[in-house]
């Protein structure tokens, strides 16, 4: 620790060179100790500043105290000695500013306070973290700004050779990070709100051909056939076509139920040919589960997802995954059978119209005749292209 004398006063402060980036002082101040003298400029006042104890804070920076009752060098001095006597007995109590927590440290908590969320969102928040820790974790969150996260996409570009979309994933997690550290009253701004998003040029969705469909339906046999037909001709993602349980096909009404990933629920007709090929295969399989009696894990879909792509593969479908199967089912409804968005997403459950899907029921019957209009229409082309295969 050491002490100091603070001048108040402009004329006893040196100048610095205006726009030097140095800032190199070019006329020095008045040295004192607080005692008038000769050097004194006119007109400032006695006594002209304070007595200072200065020590390093625990972010080992320069703070400065000052009391009331230390008029003097000597005074100041005086209480030097007491602030270093409590020290060595280890009863020094100095005001500390609050300790802000490293991303690596904080982000520990961010990811407690989602430990009891779905499994995608908590492993989403996981994965970007981990990339957000790599590279920023040692900063204090108060330390981290625009600049240093822009350096941190350019080096994830680089080096990792990350696509933007999933860049801009990440810096939207680090700002809900903040957002939350803010609200906990640990830091005071958000620095991702300066930082614009990368610009994600969107690329046109994969979707199954008139023969590629023939093809599927033609070689895929038991479980994969009847599988890629729920996908198709429902729209479910795959984590909902392997949660699905009999519970949640009604015969009766000819309706399919899922509330898979966005927790909305929506209904979907089954038409005719789906509905025959479900309960012939529901008489050769036990269990409460269609297709998996285990619970649906990000693993157990990634699995299926690996398993998918190897056949299509396999077929000669080339770039096509399960979820495509997705886009295929709102590409026909909507581009081969001109039925309505607001009929097609009622279906596929997308969060952009949530508020339509509270009245999904009143356009059953639109959904109904898209179903078995698309049925119709892959049966038919399917049958079609087979027929001038063989001929």
């Amino acid at each position: 620790m050491a002490i100091r004398f603070r001048k108040y006063f402009k004329q006893c402060k040196g100048k610095r060179s205006e726009g030097d980036r140095h800032g190199k002082v070019i006329t020095k101040g008045i040295e004192c100790d607080g005692k008038r003298s000769r050097v004194c400029p006119e007109g400032v006042p006695s006594p002209c500043g304070r007595w200072l104890l200065e020590f390093f804070d625990d972010h080992k920076q320069w703070v400065s105290l000052s009391f009331k009752d230390v008029r003097s060098k000597k005074d100041a001095e005086r209480r030097l000695s007491m602030f270093i006597a409590d020290r060595e007995r280890g009863k020094l109590n100095l005001p500390r500013r609050k300790a802000i927590p490293t991303l690596t440290e904080y982000s520990k908590t961010y990811l407690e306070f989602y430990r009891m969320a779905k499994e995608n969102t908590i492993s989403m928040k996981r994965r970007a973290v981990g990339a957000l820790v790599k590279y920023l974790g040692e900063y204090p969150l108060d330390k981290i700004t625009p600049f240093i996260i822009e350096k941190h996409r350019i080096e994830r570009k680089e080096k990792d050779r990350v696509k933007d979309s999933s860049i801009n994933i990440d810096i939207a997690i680090l700002s809900h990070i903040y957002t939350v550290a803010i609200k906990a009253g640990i830091v005071d701004k958000n620095p991702c709100k300066d930082v614009r998003r990368l610009k994600v040029t969107q690329t046109k969705d994969r979707v199954l051909s008139q023969s590629e469909i023939a093809l599927l339906l033609d070689k895929l046999q038991g479980k994969d056939r009847l599988m890629v037909l729920v996908g198709l001709f429902t729209g479910l993602r795959l984590g909902g076509v392997l949660g699905l349980s009999w519970h949640d096909i009604d015969f009766n009404k000819g309706l399919i139920t899922s509330s898979h990933k966005t927790g909305k629920l929506v209904s979907i007709p089954l038409s005719n040919y789906l509905e025959g090929e479900l309960l012939r295969y529901k008489g050769n399989n036990s269990g409460d589960g269609v297709f998996d009696n285990r619970e649906i894990t990000k693993n157990v879909v990634a699995e299926y997802s690996e398993h998918f792509g190897k056949l299509f593969k396999g077929l000669g479908i080339q770039d096509f995954t399960f979820h495509n199967l997705r886009h295929t089912f709102s590409s026909l409804l909507q581009g081969e059978l001109g039925i309505g968005a607001v009929v097609v997403q009622g279906m596929t459950g997308h969060s952009s119209l949530s508020m339509l899907q509270k009245y999904s029921h009143t356009g059953l019957d639109n959904k109904q005749r898209a179903i078995q209009a698309l049925t119709d229409h892959v049966l038919n082309t399917s049958q079609k292209t087979c027929l001038a295969i063989a001929q």
